[in-house]
């Protein structure tokens, strides 16, 4: 009876009194802030016009987000003003109010005060303002407010507004022409196309993928060997032992191949310029003999049995008349007189 008697004569308790004063104070602040912000605001797109009017429209849209930040504070501080208003005008229903229980005429106001309060910090007097608020509502309505929970009765506006979000791409472009079309300054700004992927395609290159798999799956191999090594390939090993043992018996197969193949190199020809034989010589092979004689028009030198390499041969005249002329001995050795030597070792020249 006593509080409604408060109520009717229009007097409230200290706190309540304290809590009106101190929304004065806030709205008075809030004033003081949205002019300095409207002069940032004006700032900013008096750059943006300028560099529209020097033909710089991508520096434009990249100053535009700041002309969006300021707009969006400007907006936020007029929301809170309000707020601000509505509650020290209705004071007397804050008293009137059970513990814990806000009014439905001032929730909406009393939670944006308190989500602002956490996020705004050149407003010091929110903070007094959600303390009181804690108290007379109580804690879970400031924590819920606080964190956005559901029910909590904050504007979404407020919320989209204190974001600290970058501006998108859709909110830049708008603002950048509305100042264009404010100055008459003719800007052409290049949206680009959004990303879609047409489902149809997707289905053609999925059946694409597909198809050539299934091409690729179904080429037979080269041969018995190509299965084989795909096989293997598949193959799971169950430890690192096996991997190993499996590396080892592939290397010896490879260098069996390999000595293979090195022993039949041996005994084939090595090319056509070769006339070497498996198993025959040249001083054997009488068709070799022919082929030089019919190439160069001589003989091959017959020397002894075809192992004593020595300048003392011993030559009869028949073999140096047949060999006249091909037969390279050394100069200096034919000109030595011949002396104690038998005369069958003598030339027809003397010597």
């Amino acid at each position: 009876m006593g509080r409604r008697l408060d109520v009717l004569l229009g007097r409230t308790t200290k706190q309540t009194a304290r809590l009106k004063s101190l929304l004065g104070l806030a709205a008075t602040r809030l004033g003081v802030v949205r002019g300095h912000r409207q002069v940032r605001c004006g700032q900013a797109r008096g750059d943006v016009e300028q560099l529209l009017r020097l033909g710089h429209a991508d520096r434009a849209l990249a100053r535009a987000e700041h002309v969006v930040r300021e707009q969006n504070a400007l907006d936020v501080l007029a929301e809170l003003e309000a707020c601000c208003n509505l509650i020290a005008e209705r004071a007397a229903l804050v008293d009137d109010a059970h513990r814990g229980e806000c009014p439905e005429e001032l929730r909406e106001a009393a939670a944006g005060l308190v989500y602002a309060a956490a996020r705004c910090g050149d407003l010091p007097e929110l903070q007094e303002v959600r303390a009181i608020l804690a108290a007379k509502f109580g804690r879970e309505f400031v924590s819920a407010a606080s964190n956005l929970r559901s029910g909590c009765g904050v504007n979404p506006k407020i919320v989209q507004k204190l974001s600290t979000k970058q501006p998108s791409l859709e909110s830049r472009q708008l603002v950048l022409q509305e100042i264009a079309a404010d100055k008459g300054i003719a800007v052409r700004i290049y949206e680009p196309p959004p990303p879609y992927e047409d489902s149809g395609s997707s289905n053609h290159s999925h059946r694409k993928t597909e198809h050539d798999g299934e091409r690729i799956s179904r080429t037979p191999p080269v041969d018995g060997r190509d299965e084989d090594i795909s096989g293997h390939s598949a193959q799971r090993y169950k430890d690192v032992e096996a991997a190993a043992q499996a590396a080892f018996e592939s290397a010896a197969s490879a260098a069996a191949a390999a000595k293979a193949a090195m022993e039949l190199s041996r005994g084939e020809p090595r090319g056509p310029g070769d006339r070497r034989r498996a198993g025959r010589t040249q001083m054997d092979d009488p068709e070799i003999e022919k082929q030089d004689e019919v190439l160069h028009g001589n003989k091959p030198e017959k020397i002894g049995h075809g192992r004593n390499y020595s300048s003392d041969v011993e030559i009869t005249p028949e073999d140096d008349e047949a060999n006249h002329g091909n037969v390279a001995v050394d100069e200096p050795k034919q000109r030595e007189p011949a002396r104690g030597k038998p005369a069958s070792v003598r030339t027809k020249w003397g010597f």
